[in-house]
């Protein structure tokens, strides 16, 4: 969560109590911070001050804990700033939390010791602008856990690069993607269980809904679907250097910058992504092995004529180019084999022993989809419905990064009954 700008809570508070005007605001909020480890009234074992390149962290907690985060925090920073493609140019500081009884009255503001409180964190901006140019200084407050305070810490390098972090759904979605960031290479769904169970169970809100303005930061549900939908549209290709420049001009506060005008056309494919995501969510997802071909061309598969695609073990549902028809029956032969695992044998597209590897097939119409069925080595199927067919290895969806090999699958039309 974030307190932003001019009118930040930091800056309204301080000029309401002390009747400073913007210049002076910076300055006494920096002093606050920095003053903390050098201040005669607090001892120097219970508020110590850590550094490194990028962070300045004061905090109660054990120095073993206080160096795992900093070094967190660089890791952190380096993904950020390389996603954003700005290296960061100013300290960040971060006031970290373990208990509040070590901390002397008046040390916290008002607004930090609340979220603290409450087992959160804040950060709080003051922000000077003429014209186009800006200053920007940024406060971390967190709770004693590395989740919280990196959450935080994407909000204040955004404040302190760009000179604000964007609308909610974006500042607190991309916020949970840095609380869960842990390499650069990484592309993999990383967040909380709980979080995973939940999003899996839920009739996803439209993404239209999702990313209206004027919204607030209001509880880890929403805070979830808005993480789900920054992660999907971050890492997918179909979306991801479009929600990027979109990302960029949100924060930098252009003119007609939102949702809608950079993603309008795009709407029913993001959604039915979007759910299609939340519905098989599960760690170690990857979405940009699972997003949807838009571009391939089907066609309607002629009596006796024989059709050929390779489907690939690593990948989620790929198109075949093939277009079904409803109360018809189609034909599936195989060949080729595929392994599920580094560790497991190669299969066949019957899978092994417990079904997994299993070739499996999906009917798309009008953006919605049938249940998968098996196919396996050999099959006769009739479609429930027109549409287009798609066909993957049947493996769990956050075990698919691993998987190698591929299957030649040749489907043909059968003739009618007579």
């Amino acid at each position: 969560m974030v307190a932003d700008g001019n009118r930040s809570l930091a800056h309204s508070a301080l000029v309401t109590r002390f009747g400073l005007d913007c210049s002076l605001v910076v300055s006494l909020v920096v002093g606050l911070v920095v003053g903390l480890g050098n201040s005669p009234n607090v001892a120097a074992a219970e508020i110590a001050t850590f550094r490194s390149k990028n962070f300045i962290v004061h905090t109660d907690d054990e120095p073993a804990p206080t160096r795992q985060l900093l070094e967190r925090l660089e890791t952190l920073l380096t993904i950020v700033s390389g996603y954003w493609n700005r290296p960061n140019q100013q300290t960040i500081e971060c006031c970290v939390v373990k208990d509040l009884a070590n901390w002397p009255p008046g040390r916290l503001p008002p607004l930090a010791l609340q979220k603290i409180r409450s087992g959160s964190g804040v950060t709080i901006s003051v922000k000077r602008s003429r014209g186009k140019a800006f200053v920007t200084k940024s406060i971390v407050y967190a709770v004693a856990r590395a989740g919280t305070t990196q959450h935080e810490a994407v909000h204040a390098y955004c404040h302190q690069m760009f000179g604000s972090s964007g609308p909610v759904w974006y500042s607190e979605g991309m916020a949970e993607m840095g609380r869960y960031w842990a390499s650069r290479n990484d592309r993999s769904v990383r967040a909380d269980r709980g979080a995973i169970q939940y999003l899996r169970q839920i009739t996803p809100t439209p993404v239209k809904t999702l990313t209206r303005t004027g919204q607030t930061s209001d509880g880890w549900k929403n805070y979830a679907q808005r993480w789900a939908l920054c992660h999907l549209l971050a890492n997918n290709p179909n979306y991801g250097q479009r929600f990027r420049t979109l990302g960029l001009s949100l924060m930098s506060g252009r003119r007609g910058s939102g949702y809608q005008s950079f993603f309008k056309t795009m709407d029913r494919e993001i959604d039915f992504e979007y759910q299609v995501f939340l519905k098989t969510l599960e760690t170690g997802y990857r979405v940009d092995l699972c997003a949807w071909d838009w571009k391939t061309r089907f066609r309607t598969a002629r009596e006796g004529r024989q059709l050929t695609v390779q489907v690939l073990a690593s990948r989620g549902w790929q198109a075949s180019r093939i277009g079904v028809q409803k109360g018809l029956s189609y034909q599936v032969r195989t060949s080729g084999r595929w392994k599920t695992s580094a560790e497991a044998s190669q299969v066949d597209a019957d899978g092994d022993s417990r079904g997994v590897g299993r070739l499996q097939a999906v009917i798309w119409n009008n953006y919605q989809l049938t249940a998968a069925a098996n196919l396996g080595t050999h099959a006769t199927f009739q479609p429930a419905s027109d549409g287009k067919l798609f066909l993957r290895c049947g493996d769990r969806w956050g075990e698919l990064h691993d998987n190698t090999g591929q299957i030649q699958v040749q489907v043909t039309l059968l003739p009618a009954p007579k």
